[in-house]
């Protein structure tokens, strides 16, 4: 469990929040976003599709410090990147998928993470895009509905 914490957790929060502490704008419009989606894709996951190391009674507490830190805060980098360093939407959409796809796929090689139900890494990519686009979506919603307002 240290090791969710220190990995997902602690490494990102502390490159996330150094990158983004002059924006704190993007950590707060995004970052409960990232939070809710990660936790409800993870809740459906933990029942249907896939079990993480160590195994609990209960696993959305193993998976609480990803939920908090590495999901969360890519998709506010992305936002980032987006937004303030001007990369075109669907490239940061699907370099930021491809690599959390990638660092899952380095946990399942090591044994951490376990699939079944014919849950594969495809689907798991597949579950990274959606929220990433679905974050991108929400902030289109957002600055229609409360920067141009405000203009």
């Amino acid at each position: 469990m240290l090791g969710n914490i220190i990995l997902g957790f602690m490494i990102p929060v502390l490159i996330g929040g150094w990158i983004l502490r002059r924006h704190p704008k993007i950590l707060i419009i995004f970052y409960p976003l990232g939070v809710a989606a990660s936790a409800c894709v993870n809740s459906v996951g933990f029942n249907f599709f896939w079990n993480i190391l160590p195994n609990s009674n209960n696993q959305s507490y193993t998976a609480l410090p990803m939920d908090l830190g590495i999901y969360p805060i890519s998709g506010c980098l992305m936002m980032f990147a987006i937004l303030n360093k001007g990369t075109k939407p669907w490239l940061a959409i699907v370099i930021t998928a491809v690599v959390l796809t990638l660092i899952e796929w380095l946990a399942k090689e090591m044994g951490r993470v376990v699939y079944f139900n014919g849950w594969n890494i495809y689907w798991t990519a597949l579950s990274y895009l959606l929220p990433l686009v679905l974050a991108y979506g929400y902030g289109l919603l957002f600055r229609k509905q409360f920067i141009q307002s405000e203009q």
